[in-house]
């Protein structure tokens, strides 16, 4: 069931990872008068650091460089570890006080841009509930990473049908897998 929304905004933020966070403060500082919405379809913030939860997680790129801007990284660890990035952005998001703009359980499944009415038309489907609702926007800022959080691609490994060993998926993989 598609139920119309009467939500516009001028910017409407796919995604409440360290860009999605990131994106919001950046307008917050930089075009204060503006209105904005952050979709996020899981039901925290975080992306891929509250995710990825297994021993090790970490960056594979510093922190001094992937860092916001206007909040430095102060870490001991350039290269650091995924709970410290995830209290980056949750810390983060609280000083900007983001927690009202954002809109957990969102998926976003369609985006078409209306020439005429001069913005996008957005599909989002509520995953609590699978109802379906449109926004528009005039700006959609898409910061939903690379890959699907509920499904993990998995390649095709080569003898991995008669492979004996446990087989350890990363989206799968919980903070009690011991992973040589």
């Amino acid at each position: 069931m598609v139920e119309r929304s009467s939500e516009q905004v001028d910017v409407l933020i796919v995604g409440a990872g360290l860009s999605g966070i990131g994106a919001a403060c950046h307008l917050l500082r930089e075009c204060p008068g503006r209105s904005f919405s952050i979709l996020e379809a899981r039901s925290t913030i975080g992306g891929t650091w509250d995710l990825f939860r297994y021993p090790g997680v970490r960056s594979d790129s510093d922190m001094f460089t992937l860092g916001y801007d206007f909040r430095p990284w102060t870490g001991p660890k350039a290269i650091a570890d995924g709970a410290s990035i995830l209290s980056y952005i949750n810390e983060t998001a609280r000083s900007y006080d983001l927690g009202a703009s954002i809109q957990f359980g969102r998926r976003v499944v369609a985006a078409s841009w209306s020439t005429e009415q001069a913005h996008w038309r957005v599909t989002v489907d509520h995953t609590d509930t699978g109802q379906q609702e449109i926004l528009t926007c005039s700006f959609l800022f898409m910061n939903a990473g690379y890959y699907r959080y509920d499904e993990g691609y998995t390649p095709e490994l080569a003898g991995s049908e008669t492979f004996a060993g446990q087989t350890i998926h990363p989206q799968k993989a919980t903070p009690s897998c011991v992973i040589p």
